[in-house]
């Protein structure tokens, strides 16, 4: 019987360990991405918008990647945020908004310190009130 520790690859050579991956940070594609990024961070806020005319699908994709790559990575300036729309057919402008996207969850705490029921609560609240009403004499 052979332990997995002495077994031999190939006849003759032991089996060299595997190499660990580099971090995602340091690949070269990922370097690539985040300097385009940072390049159109500072063109945004030098022209307020970039207009890319007539792109292939590859081009576009890449433009993405690269707008979502800044968003992932919080590149985009204090209180704005980077939109995309399409411009002129197969064009893309891209844009800095004010402020946090119409679609996402603020996680900041409301300003009375109340807290907002859920759907669930509601009801919960709404049939308590219900059967404490009809028990009730004089209601």
């Amino acid at each position: 019987m052979i332990d997995d520790d002495s077994a031999v690859a190939d006849g003759g050579k032991l089996a060299e360990p595997a190499k660990p991956r580099s971090p995602y940070s340091e690949r070269p594609v990922a370097r690539a991405r985040r300097a385009k990024a940072q390049e159109l961070i500072e063109q945004l806020v030098a022209e307020g918008c970039v207009q890319i005319t007539d792109p292939d699908d590859d081009e576009v994709a890449e433009w993405r990647r690269v707008v979502n790559y800044a968003k992932r990575h919080n590149l985009e300036p204090a209180g704005k945020r980077i939109e995309k729309v399409p411009y002129g057919g197969p064009g893309l402008e891209l844009f800095l908004a004010e402020g946090p996207h119409p679609n996402a969850r603020s996680q900041r705490p409301k300003a009375d310190g109340g807290r907002s029921l859920s759907p669930h609560d509601w009801g919960t609240c709404i049939r308590w009130w219900l059967r404490s009403k009809a028990t009730r004499v004089g209601w």
